[in-house]
């Protein structure tokens, strides 16, 4: 049912996009805003909850930046490569604005990890694990205010090799993703 409302969301939303002021940055005032997941928490497999503060370091008629830190959580998923997957990370990035609400995100999140029993050995692994993401993506505005605001992404997350869920008949530990992410600034 999410998956339904996704595009209406999307063509509801990027309308207001194209109302969004060229010379105006995106985070001038005020400098912090809360970020929260939308869609993925409520896909089976994927079950991520993001939460994030982000602050604005600097900002520019043309470009803008910001720290983007918060906190990656993923309980009791049903994974594909082991029967259950227990994630708990933080997360520290830079989102870097070029045009109105364009923008690329980088970083990582880094935390714990537990898989039970693996699908092919049959064993369960835990450990510290380290996952690198980057994104493209587009801030849209709700309204004229600038104060609550929606930011589709989408990029790539995989680890750095610190992550060690065991054997993968051949699946990939790097993957696209896509984000939906709601804020507010405040």
């Amino acid at each position: 049912m999410p998956g339904k409302l996704i595009l209406p969301l999307i063509l509801i939303l990027g309308s207001q996009a194209l109302a969004q002021d060229n010379a105006t940055p995106v985070n001038v005032d005020p400098k912090w805003a809360v970020e929260v997941e939308l869609i993925q928490p409520f896909i089976p497999t994927i079950g991520i909850y993001q939460l994030q503060l982000v602050r604005t370091l600097f900002s520019t008629p043309a470009q803008n930046g910001a720290l983007v830190i918060g906190a990656y959580l993923r309980p009791n998923v049903k994974h594909d490569v082991v029967e259950e997957m227990d994630e708990y990370m933080l997360y520290a990035g830079y989102r870097h604005y070029f045009w109105k609400g364009l923008h690329a995100e980088a970083g990582m999140n880094t935390g714990y990890y537990w898989g039970s029993q693996n699908l092919v050995d049959g064993r369960d692994y835990k450990g510290p694990g380290m996952y690198y993401e980057t994104n493209i993506g587009y801030r849209l505005n709700i309204g004229t205010s600038r104060r609550i605001y929606v930011v589709p992404q989408f990029g790539f997350i995989g680890t750095t090799g610190l992550a060690d869920i065991g054997p993968r008949q051949g699946k990939p530990d790097n993957f696209l993703q896509g984000n939906l992410l709601a804020g507010i600034n405040f």
